[in-house]
């Protein structure tokens, strides 16, 4: 929430009586001690350190053959050093994204350094040790510092962690490849206790995208089906959870919440993977799927939309590319190009139409609430 709509909430509360002129300013000074959001310096910060470390890892690597093995090994631990003494020095005078800069940069000189010295005394190990070794680095770094930055930087080492265990498709689930399907739920788990030592929402999501990613993997493994209907299931059952049963969850924030989003989005994102696998099959079969799709993001809408911005902007969004996906397989190979062009475009404008005149009977029903 910015600060600036955050004062005129408080503002407005105060002048209607909600709040007494002393509350509110209390509330700003809560706000403003514990509040750590974005600014374009912080921004800039991490990014100069991240430009910063590439370059230096850059001129290690051209000059790699003229310096000594030892030197090299010290050298990467000095970087690694350096990073470190300059975050907890940063963080001991309040300084949280110089900090947070020094902890990007340690984060590539450690990635850098397994590289490196993998190489140099010609390690055996493959892409996906690499990966793991780099998401516990940043997962010690980010527990360590309860830095928001190394979680989410774990987040996506994380998934490409998992991109590169799952490019052994085909292999059978068995006991000797256990160890490698047992891995990525525990990296997941891993990321969600830093998104909770950091309070990184983004890494929570992150969390969340791999546990999911690793579901529909060892779904295709073992079973050697379309990861769309497993996908499909899950969002369902999530949607439900979360919607429809939202007593259970009153006491997790409320009903249609987390689970309603990531049910929504797996849901029409699967029907969606199941409609491509049978693009060009029956086009009979295909107009069905599409409606189910449609009926789908209209379902969604009407259960949880009110109450729920994700909700209404990923449905809105299905509806929109489902529409025009319905014109192009129908009518796009019979009007031509510009034709199909400018029908498209009428389709867009009708449904903007349409989305307006949901989200005013949307805020009217929260006034009257």
């Amino acid at each position: 929430m910015l600060r600036r709509y955050l004062a005129r909430e408080i503002e407005n509360w105060t002048k209607n009586g909600l709040l007494e002129p002393g509350q509110g300013a209390a509330l700003l000074a809560d706000h403003d001690r514990r509040h750590s959001g974005f600014s374009l310096s912080g921004v800039l910060g991490v990014l100069a350190a991240v430009l910063f470390g590439a370059a230096v890892i850059a001129l290690v690597a051209a000059n790699w053959e003229l310096i000594a093995r030892p030197l090299r090994v010290a050298m990467i631990v000095a970087m690694i050093v350096v990073g470190l003494a300059i975050a907890v020095v940063a963080r001991r005078r309040d300084f949280g994204w110089i900090a947070e800069a020094a902890l990007v940069f340690t984060l590539l000189s450690y990635g850098a350094g397994i590289a490196l010295v993998g190489q140099m005394y010609h390690l055996s190990g493959d892409e996906a040790a690499f990966m793991l070794a780099w998401t516990i680095g940043a997962l010690v770094v980010a527990l360590s510092f309860s830095s928001a930055f190394a979680a989410i930087a774990a987040g996506l080492l994380g998934l490409g962690y998992f991109f590169a265990e799952a490019e052994i498709w085909g292999r059978a689930v068995e006991a000797s490849n256990a160890a490698a399907y047992l891995h990525v739920p525990l990296v997941a788990i891993a990321i969600a206790a830093a998104a909770l030592r950091t309070e990184s929402k983004v890494a929570g999501h992150l969390a969340a995208l791999l546990v999911v990613g690793w579901a529909m993997w060892l779904f295709s493994e073992r079973f050697g089906g379309d990861p769309g209907y497993l996908l499909a299931v899950l969002g369902a059952i999530a949607f439900a959870a979360g919607s429809l049963v939202p007593a259970v969850y009153q006491r997790l924030g409320g009903p249609h919440g987390v689970a309603s989003v990531y049910g929504t989005v797996m849901l029409l994102a699967g029907l969606g993977v199941i409609q491509g696998d049978l693009s060009g099959d029956n086009l009979v079969l295909e107009i069905a799927m599409a409606v189910l799709i449609l009926g789908a993001s209209v379902a969604v809408l009407a259960i949880a939309g009110r109450d729920n911005q994700s909700i209404r902007r990923f449905a809105y969004v299905a509806f929109a590319a489902e529409t025009i996906y319905v014109v192009s397989e129908t009518l796009g190979s019979l009007i031509g190009s510009s034709g199909f062009l400018f029908l498209g475009g009428l389709t867009l404008a009708i449904i903007a139409y349409l989305v307006m005149r949901v989200e005013r009977r949307f805020n009217a029903k929260r006034e009257q609430t």
